[in-house]
């Protein structure tokens, strides 16, 4: 159900969203949450606003703690991301930690989140993922601040848990940080502008676009834009307005697509279920004569082999002549608009010689024949005379035929440089009239 506010209320929540300062956006949501009415049909505003007070109050003490440390160089408490998908293992300390060692062989303790993340390599399938450990649960507020920092920039949720009913608790806190565990999109997405009016990008079954224009206008917002799904609805407008992300999930534990040990072992399974998790594909690219190269390429699925030319190299696409691509151990020769499948091995063909070729030139009778290089064999008896000698690019050229009377005529002398002091010169060639 879509939150109904007070007209003073909804004035200002609006001026809250468009607040750029940290404080000035903690104030005016703090007096949101005092004001708004405390009753079912707010439930998700409010879980929203608190969450956004709590997330601001750790932003503001973060910010005034690097201020009295700037300088000090301690270390950068972020994760960068890696060509490959970032798994972020999260759950309660045991269950999460549990699953990170079994994924990387590193043993997590939580005395180590305060100074940096901890991150490690999981290698299944031949796709080393990138894995971040996020506990919930027994840490305090500015480390739960970093936390969901990671969680909403993380590709995929390794939801770890020892049963049904604290999966329940970890999708319940999940909730309350604004993460929504879900392996389907909302399709919607809010921006607001500074100028515009309101824009709405797609059409939904469910909403039409003169409701969208109406609801945010009741909240005195009148520049944005909106992009919606073909099965968005009003509340899943108002959870993107509220900053509710959506992340893909593989949930590990009793009851869930993977356990704990097939983590461990680290295999095709875990790999294939990740993967399809995130609508991505393995593919391996093959230069001509050689072994196919790894890791894989990672890329959505329908990529065709453009995409895999453009990975490889930009001008791979312009220069493109074939490619062949090895299925199930068959070699077929494709174009580039070819569709690939997990798995696919490519090899591209590009325009251009393969390697460097020697000069050619023409020989006596109009024949090509290549320059002679060094160490060349000589050649076979009987064979005519070369008569370009190494060193040479074309025959000698005659001298010139000598003239009796090159050099005997002297060449005139140049007229002397004229001064401003000499006299004008007389004109010759007419007559005065």
């Amino acid at each position: 159900m879509v939150t109904n506010l007070p007209e003073e209320v909804k004035a200002i929540w609006s001026r809250a969203i468009l607040a750029r300062d940290p404080k000035t956006k903690l104030e005016l949501l703090r007096q949101v949450y005092s004001r708004m009415p405390k009753h079912k049909g707010t439930e998700n505003l409010q879980m929203s606003i608190k969450r956004q007070i709590s997330s601001l109050e750790a932003l503001i003490e973060e910010q005034e703690r690097k201020a009295k440390k700037k300088g000090s160089g301690g270390a950068e408490w972020a994760v960068r991301k890696t060509d490959f998908p970032q798994l972020c293992v999260t759950g309660f300390p045991g269950a999460s930690a549990a699953a990170f060692e079994a994924m990387t062989g590193l043993r997590p303790e939580l005395f180590r989140l305060y100074e940096s993340p901890v991150v490690g390599i999981y290698e299944a399938g031949d796709v080393p993922f990138q894995a971040v450990w996020c506990p919930l649960g027994g840490i305090g507020r500015l480390l739960l601040g970093r936390v969901t920092g990671l969680l909403q920039n993380a590709d995929l949720l390794i939801l770890s848990h020892g049963g049904a009913g604290e999966l329940g608790e970890l999708v319940r806190a999940l909730d309350e940080l604004g993460i929504v565990p879900r392996n389907e999109d909302l399709g919607v997405e809010v921006r607001i502008t500074a100028s515009g009016g309101i824009i709405i990008s797609g059409t939904s079954d469910r909403v039409s676009e003169e409701e969208v224009r109406e609801y945010l206008r009741g909240l005195r917002i009148y520049n944005a834009w909106v992009r919606l799904g073909s099965r968005s609805s009003l509340e899943d407008v108002e959870a993107a307005l509220l900053g509710r992300r959506v992340k893909r999930y593989i949930a590990v534990g009793p009851g869930g697509a993977l356990g704990v040990e097939d983590l461990a072992r680290r295999g095709e399974e875990a790999a294939r279920e990740v993967l399809r998790a995130l609508g991505l594909i393995r593919v391996y690219t093959k230069p001509p004569d050689e072994e196919p190269r790894r890791p894989p390429l990672v890329i959505p699925e329908g990529s065709t082999v453009r995409d895999v030319a453009a990975r490889v190299h930009r001008e791979l696409v312009e220069s493109f002549r074939f490619a062949r691509v090895w299925r199930s151990g068959l070699p077929s020769r494709v174009g580039l608009d070819y569709k690939l499948r997990d798995m696919d091995v490519v090899e591209i063909r590009a325009r251009g010689a393969p390697g460097p070729r020697a000069p050619r030139r023409r020989g006596p009778g109009g024949t090509s024949r290549p320059r002679p290089g060094p160490g060349a064999s000589p050649p076979p008896a009987g064979a005519p005379p070369n008569p370009f000698p190494p060193g040479r690019r074309c025959a000698p050229r005659p001298p010139a035929p000598s003239s009796p009377t090159r050099g005997t005529i002297a060449a005139p002398p140049r007229p002397p440089r004229r001064t401003r002091r000499d006299p004008p010169r007389a004109r010759t060639g007419g007559t005065a009239g």
